[in-house]
């Protein structure tokens, strides 16, 4: 019998797919890696600094957050991903 995804749990969730639902909440906001290390650590998924760092550039990668880099350390925050609007004709 099927069971629903908020039964089984956080912790069973991908740490990628954790930090974009953690950053799309607090979009408004940018975090360092530590941070975000901190924040799956809450959640009880515990991940190695490399291991945050290669999720990073994975999901920088792929268009689903974004960095930039302030006073030497480098911050992540969501991107804003706006629907398609087709061209008009002229």
């Amino acid at each position: 019998m099927p069971i629903r995804r908020t039964e089984l749990g956080e912790s069973s969730r991908d740490p990628s797919a954790l930090i974009v639902d953690f950053l799309s909440v607090n979009f408004r906001f940018a975090y360092t890696r530590e941070e975000l290390i901190e924040e799956l650590a809450s959640k009880g998924v515990n991940v190695s600094k490399e291991q945050v760092a290669r999720l990073l550039i994975s999901l920088e990668y792929g268009g689903g957050i974004e960095s930039q880099v302030k006073d030497g350390v480098p911050y992540y925050q969501y991107r804003k991903v706006f629907g398609f609007t087709p061209l008009k004709k002229a």
